[in-house]
């Protein structure tokens, strides 16, 4: 019986007596508000999560705040709590770095989901302008409602409901239950593919909807909305990531964006290409890859079956070699 339930089942003449009653609740249910102020005491990165009757808030310390969504198979918050730390916490200390370096910064998200990677920046970075692209319509809908949970500067902080590729059109999506493994090819991992209920329980039942969205290229979004600059490229788009970046050509040659990208070899094969091709495209554009390495960056040619990393900062030549040079093991 669900904890409501067995609630409303004392109240309106269920049979139990109010000690039987608390005793159960105790035993099945409330213990776990102690178990999980246990576990938040354990994360240096979670100041406290909020039950609210619009739903569960997890806040960060650095005053981030996104939902608990439990409809999803995993959902960002879920795995903010329960793991240890951040394991990116040295790359945003650097991306960090350079957006107070840089006058009038302005940085693209793409692939946001709910937006919680900018929204990390945002809290300290707030003269920044931000520009979130997420295109499948559901998730869009949990980014809005996030940027307003975090009351965001709508001037600063602007949110599209649109994908980039290599192409404009509209494009079929392939969304599991977990909508941040949404992608155009289909993800057949069977953890993302879970079916909860909107209180969290597994259905038992796996599913992956196919959901057509609008896509255009970061040349013509550039373009077409004035864009005098462009700083930084943060892209996460399970992958899809060479199509991104051709699709950034013009840009990524006029205004020579610092872009922190993650390419997996799983994911890039789905597509038809390793992430080593990444890597030769964006060395002909002037760029040098990167990866974090014991908190400095170190340069690499190529990624083989050794690598672990799966994040990577292209670094152009010209522009960035000085700026980074105290972060660089390798020249």
């Amino acid at each position: 019986m669900k904890m409501n339930e067995l609630r409303s089942s004392f109240l309106y003449g269920g049979g139990l007596n109010k000690k039987l009653y608390l005793q159960i609740m105790r035993e099945n249910y409330t213990h776990y508000l102690a178990e999980i102020g246990e576990v938040l005491a354990e994360n240096d990165e979670i100041s406290r999560i909020m039950i609210t009757k619009d739903g569960c808030v997890l806040e960060r310390k650095n005053g981030a705040k996104i939902y608990f969504d439990f409809t999803q198979a995993i959902c960002r918050a879920e795995v903010e709590l329960l793991t240890a730390g951040d394991p990116e916490s040295a790359e945003m200390m650097l991306v960090g770095e350079f957006l107070s370096r840089v006058d009038n910064c302005t940085m693209f998200d793409i692939g946001a989901n709910v937006g919680l990677y900018s929204l990390d920046l945002y809290q300290s970075h707030k003269e920044v302008h931000y520009y979130l692209f997420e295109p499948v319509p559901g998730t869009y809908e949990w980014l809005e409602k996030t940027a307003k949970l975090n009351d965001v500067d709508n001037e600063h902080y602007k949110t599209y409901n649109i994908g980039m590729s290599d192409a404009e059109g509209e494009i079929k999506f392939f969304v599991p239950a977990a909508n941040e493994a949404a992608s155009m090819v289909a993800n057949e991992d069977e953890f993302y593919k879970k079916r909860s209920s909107k209180t969290g329980e597994y259905t038992g039942e796996t599913n992956i909807d196919e959901v057509i969205c609008s896509v255009t290229t970061v040349d013509r979004f550039v373009e077409e909305n004035k864009i005098a600059k462009l700083d930084f490229m943060k892209i996460d788009v399970e992958g899809n990531e060479k199509a991104v970046l051709k699709g950034a050509k013009n840009t990524l040659l006029k205004y020579q964006p610092l872009v922190y990208a993650e390419l997996l070899r799983k994911h890039a094969k789905r597509f038809g290409y390793h992430p080593n091709d990444v890597i030769s495209y964006m060395q002909t554009l002037g760029y040098d890859c990167a990866t974090m390495q014991n908190g400095k960056l170190e340069r690499i040619s190529s990624i083989n079956d050794e690598t672990v990393q799966t994040n990577f900062f292209f670094l152009h030549r010209q522009k960035h070699g000085g700026f980074f040079e105290r972060w660089l093991t390798v020249s």
